[in-house]
């Protein structure tokens, strides 16, 4: 292996393990757009979670917690992903108040849409 190869992979792997070090000191990111649409209505979002990448079982769980504790709010699943940490869920006000509430689950909190290359934002 060459140096720069070898650099490549360090500096990576300090990426990696500083971002698992803020770990759940830090609220789940949330993006300003759903916090507007959600104010208003319903939007539909992608839920980061915070679950090891490649550990199927640790996923289920997490999305099992996540889905729980929304009970009451106005939340819908739109789909889970098998193998992915992440949710599509169709929420409100309510719902994103207990999302921001679950740091140890919750990495962030996006909107859901089609994008096109260079686009600013969704098309839904």
């Amino acid at each position: 292996m060459r140096w720069p190869s070898i650099v490549a992979l360090i500096v990576i792997a300090l990426a990696g393990a500083s971002s698992a070090a803020r770990g759940t000191d830090e609220g789940p990111v949330i993006d300003a757009d759903v916090r507007a649409v959600a104010r208003g209505g319903t939007v539909r979002v992608l839920v980061e979670l915070r679950a090891p990448l490649h550990d199927v079982a640790a996923i289920q769980r997490a999305q099992d917690e996540v889905v729980r504790g929304l009970t009451g709010t106005g939340a819908r699943v739109a789909r889970r992903y098998a193998t992915a940490a992440l949710l599509a869920l169709e929420i409100d006000a309510a719902a994103l108040a207990r999302l921001e509430a679950m740091p140890s689950l919750v990495a962030r909190v996006r909107r859901d849409g089609i994008m096109r290359p260079n686009d600013e934002a969704p098309l839904r």
